[in-house]
């Protein structure tokens, strides 16, 4: 196995290495600003792209907190010259907070996706939350059917830390193996860089190129609202690019992976 993954090894270092000291000149990154609602934004979005977007593929990024994952795949999008990144702009926190005349509310934006997921995500600061429902219910419905609805590939870019979520989590007899329908553990590779993955296919594609890889059980998954959950209802192929927060590198080799299996499958 060593020497057949050496080639691939041996030829993304030389991607990693002209990624990182060359000048890439590429087109200028552009905006596109989500729709506001009731003055302002309950999902404030930017649609970031490089050149033209995919047709059937959407990358997005929904933590504010993760700045690696951002600043990674929008270089990768300079890089390409081709895609956009769906980026979630609010004020650097994990959660979303809002607030207006009535009510006062946040949310896990990873959490949204679904109706059981938005009742259980949002939390009151001051008011009452059932008011805040019909709001980021449309917000979020906006959003699918304006960007995810039709997508045949989600690429999701996030971070963890050294001492939070690692693919150890979701091996046999761990809190998150109840989801989950295989795990590939590479000793090799660091456990907080992974892959979350709903299809047998990208599982098998990543695995075989020596990554920490998780297959969730996309019938027995808890509907915690997350977006591989409403990504697996709707039969869409989901990868989530899980990596350490400032391990730059991981991530650009973990994005690099990704668009091989977007050659392969999706942009023939």
């Amino acid at each position: 196995m060593q020497k057949q993954l050496l080639p691939f090894y041996h030829h993304l270092i030389i991607i990693i290495f002209t990624f990182f000291t060359l000048q890439i000149e590429a087109e200028p990154l552009k905006e596109q600003l989500f729709t506001e609602q009731k003055d302002q934004q309950i999902l404030p979005l930017k649609n970031i792209c490089s050149g033209s977007p995919w047709a059937n593929i959407v990358w997005i990024h929904v933590h504010d907190d993760e700045e690696t994952a951002r600043e990674v795949a929008l270089q990768t999008l300079s890089h390409l010259q081709q895609g956009c990144l769906l980026d979630l702009q609010h004020g650097g926190s994990r959660d979303i907070y809002v607030q207006n005349a009535d009510i006062s509310y946040h949310f896990d934006p990873n959490r949204i996706f679904t109706q059981q997921g938005r009742q259980e995500a949002i939390k009151c600061d001051d008011g009452d939350c059932r008011l805040a429902m019909p709001e980021l219910t449309q917000a979020v419905e906006q959003l699918i059917s304006q960007y995810l609805q039709y997508a045949q590939l989600i690429v999701a870019v996030h971070n963890n830390h050294a001492h939070g979520l690692s693919i150890l989590h979701y091996a046999n007899g761990s809190a998150g193996a109840n989801d989950t329908l295989q795990t590939a553990i590479n000793p090799q590779q660091n456990p907080h860089n992974f892959f979350l993955v709903t299809s047998r296919q990208a599982y098998e594609f990543l695995s075989k190129r020596g990554f920490n890889v998780i297959l969730q059980d996309n019938d027995q998954v808890q509907d915690d609202g997350s977006l591989s959950v409403w990504a697996a209802h709707k039969k869409i192929d989901y990868i989530n690019i899980e990596a350490e927060r400032g391990h730059n590198a991981n991530q650009v080799e973990m994005l690099h992976a990704v668009w091989a299996y977007m050659q392969t499958y999706y942009l023939k």
